[in-house]
């Protein structure tokens, strides 16, 4: 269901008496606090993500590591060859 669906089942028209508007107020607002929990849930999960992506980044000495290491046979890597 829509966002125009939605609203028009709270009913709301010109018509509506204090207690009906103060009711789809408080749906309204309802709604709004659960979406926003939501929001909160999901922002969590994207700065989890985001610190592990920075975490598994290499270093500048990783890097300087693997440019060493480009050169050489597995068995050198593994075995410290000869340099």
């Amino acid at each position: 269901m829509n966002i125009k669906e939605e609203l028009n089942n709270l009913t709301i028209r010109k018509t509506m008496n204090t207690v009906e508007i103060n009711k789809s107020i408080m749906e309204l607002n309802y709604r709004k606090e659960k979406l926003q929990n939501e929001v909160d849930i999901i922002q969590e999960q994207i700065y989890f993500l985001a610190n592990l992506r920075e975490s598994q980044r290499p270093s500048e000495d990783d890097e300087d590591r693997i440019y060493k290491l480009e050169g050489k046979s597995l068995f050198d890597q593994m075995f410290g060859g000869t340099e």
